[in-house]
């Protein structure tokens, strides 16, 4: 893709609507946004070094609108951590493949 910054801000706007993302705010912050979309950042789990988790246990992350997942992990007895920017974070064993 041809650089975001040489675009002007109309430009710019109809990128952003292009892939549904808010038009709101000044050329710069847009072409952050974009950038973030066309070529994201993996999300990573950073847990506290201290903490040791137990043996044959791993944490994964559920999209909440990905109810079957969901219900797998329950069924066998996930356990609920916490909940952040549209994900549920769940500990469970490492053999379960979600």
């Amino acid at each position: 893709m041809e650089k975001l910054e040489t675009l002007d801000l109309v430009e710019i706007k109809s990128l952003c609507r292009k892939y549904g993302i808010g038009v709101v705010g000044d050329k710069k912050s847009l072409i952050k946004n974009l950038k973030y979309f066309l070529d994201p950042v993996p999300d990573t789990l950073n847990t506290h070094s201290g903490r040791k988790l137990p043996d044959g246990k791993k944490i994964v992350g559920i999209k909440v609108s990905e109810k079957e997942k969901i219900n797998t992990i329950l069924k066998n007895k996930g356990t609920f951590l916490y909940y952040s920017f549209g994900y549920h974070y769940y500990l469970i064993n490492k053999q379960l493949e979600v």
